[in-house]
């Protein structure tokens, strides 16, 4: 996971911009690593790689004009349809222009985050504003939480074939995603080899059974996490804080100052308990279907 263009002594604007930055760094890592199909240009950016999943097939950094829009979105389905994609993401974000992007894909049949719940997340809280982007100083952070988890709690990080599969049955279960979207994350890192990825995965165990999730991914100059879960036996007991944290001190010890998200509801509380704030971004995925 590369040091390289460690964003230092960032404003609040920049660190709120870096939410959608780590993101497009983490496709472009995606297409990179898996031999997929990316463009990038002025107006949007897209990827397509294997496997299954819609994170792994998306478009992002729209910056389009009104008069744009319409023939770009009609444009962008198209290429997708030609290449058989089941589904990819519509990603927004703080950048993106136009304003009404999400009303002109909602008219397309493209479904937002909070719509999303009903058929790929049922665990994943989101209203239609999408999820609310959070900083935080890795100088600063809660490390009291690292301590404040039940007696026979570890955090590993995956190394073999056994812990990639933890990580799948306690995300699946956590989130209430299809099984083929945990999946996509086992087919993926073993098709890279474990270790091996620009994102590590980590699994919390209590008394030997997996329980919690986390994936760190370094990019776009800030540290972030992704797939942080908490089964539900185990929440408030200060485990999802715990996972949360420990990946990213790790990477303030490879020198970078600072750690973004996009939370779901239910995490906010959890992320801010360990040092995050919110910010005004927020982040929103709206998914076309290939009907």
């Amino acid at each position: 996971m590369t040091t390289s263009h460690i964003l230092t002594n960032a404003s609040e604007a920049e660190l709120a911009n870096a939410v959608e930055e780590n993101l497009c760094a983490l496709f472009r890592a995606m297409a990179a690593s898996l031999g997929g199909e990316i463009e990038e240009g002025a107006k949007l950016n897209r990827h397509l790689t294997f496997p299954t999943n819609p994170m792994f097939k998306g478009v992002w950094k729209t910056r389009l004009t009104e008069q744009e829009a319409d023939a770009a979105i009609n444009e962008t389905v198209a290429w997708f349809k030609a290449r058989n994609a089941p589904f990819f993401f519509w990603w927004t974000g703080p950048g993106t222009t136009p304003v009404d992007l999400p009303q002109r894909l909602q008219a397309r049949g493209l479904l937002d985050m909070a719509e999303q719940q009903q058929e790929l997340a049922r665990g994943i809280m989101q209203t239609e504003l999408g999820a609310p982007g959070m900083i935080a100083d890795l100088n600063r952070m809660n490390e009291k939480a690292l301590t404040e988890t039940p007696s026979g709690f570890i955090i590993r990080e995956v190394a073999d074939p056994a812990g990639l599969d933890d990580f799948k049955r306690v995300f699946v279960e956590t989130y209430a995603i299809p099984d083929w979207a945990g999946q996509a994350w086992v087919d993926a890192t073993g098709r890279v080899g474990i270790g091996q990825t620009a994102w590590k995965m980590y699994v919390g165990y209590l008394d030997d059974q997996p329980v919690a999730t986390n994936m760190l991914f370094n990019g776009g100059g800030v540290a972030s996490v992704y797939a942080v879960a908490a089964v539900a036996a185990v929440r408030g007991k200060g485990i999802g804080g715990a996972i949360t944290l420990k990946p990213l001190l790790e990477a303030r010890a490879l020198g970078y100052q600072y750690g973004v998200l996009f939370a779901t509801e239910m995490g906010i509380h959890a992320y801010e308990r360990i040092g995050f704030k919110m910010t005004g971004a927020r982040i929103n995925r709206y998914l076309w279907r290939n009907q």
